[in-house]
């Protein structure tokens, strides 16, 4: 399919990863961001999406800027909770909306960058949390509504990584809320989720792990909630014992990745 391809949160990086890996791949890729990428996009600006993607008419695009905003969701500031709604959840559905509309007639190709977290209750994360399952609700939805009206060239997938080690959480490390991102025996890179998107926009698929086997486990586990509530302290103590890890790597001076 290579032609353009379009990468939100490109300033750094998973962002940075996607735009060096679709390059590789054929694409024309144009970074945006608010700052520090080739163009400048705020994603919560439905007009500016539509407008970006009227321009460069992307045969992908990937809907990657996201924050974190952990803390209790009960008590966290309104502005918090304001922007991680804004950024994850309507800054996906307007560049999606707009790069749909872009491709009508033509085809292409929308990856969402969800969350294992779309699955199950992340304590700490809970509107994190929310916005990621609101990203997979809105993609599985919208591609229903598109094969409905007979529309078959403009796939939708939602890719769903686990907690990746990138500044998004060592920005935090010392917040133990981020102790559920922790709780598998390692964290994903952003060059795995850079792979797997390329693999999905090869071989389209609606949904796709990373990695599969946390996949599975997730998806097992939201099949029974209450049980999954129950055995939250159990991955909680994992995450903390892996989250004090981290932090003696961090001390030490071990690297980290960006998004």
């Amino acid at each position: 399919m290579p032609g353009t391809a379009v990468v939100t949160g490109a300033a750094g990086g998973l962002g940075r990863v996607l735009v060096e890996r679709l390059g590789r791949a054929g694409y024309d890729v144009v970074g945006v961001d608010l700052e520090g990428a080739d163009r400048r996009l705020d994603v919560t600006d439905a007009a500016a999406c539509r407008e970006l993607a009227d321009e460069l008419r992307p045969a992908v695009w990937v809907n990657n800027a996201g924050v974190l905003g952990a803390g209790d969701a009960a008590t966290q500031p309104d502005d918090v909770v304001d922007r991680v709604i804004d950024v994850n959840l309507r800054g996906v559905i307007h560049g999606t909306r707009a790069a749909v509309a872009s491709m009508r007639g033509r085809g292409g190709h929308v990856v969402q960058i969800a969350s294992l977290a779309s699955w199950v209750p992340v304590p700490g994360e809970t509107v994190y949390a929310a916005t990621k399952a609101g990203v997979l609700s809105f993609t599985l939805g919208l591609q229903s509504e598109l094969w409905s009206q007979g529309v078959r060239d403009i796939r939708l997938s939602a890719v769903c990584p686990d907690g990746m080690l990138t500044p998004m959480l060592t920005d935090v490390l010392h917040d133990d809320a981020l102790a559920l991102s922790f709780s598998a025996p390692r964290l994903v890179t952003p060059a795995q989720v850079a792979e797997r998107v390329v693999e999905v926009l090869e071989r389209p698929r609606l949904i796709a792990s990373v990695p599969r086997w946390r996949g599975a486990q997730v998806r097992l586990m939201a099949a029974a909630p209450d049980a999954m509530l129950r055995a939250a302290p159990v991955f909680l103590r994992m995450g903390l014992a892996n989250l004090e890890k981290v932090r003696g790597q961090a001390g030490a001076g071990a690297p980290t990745s960006g998004r």
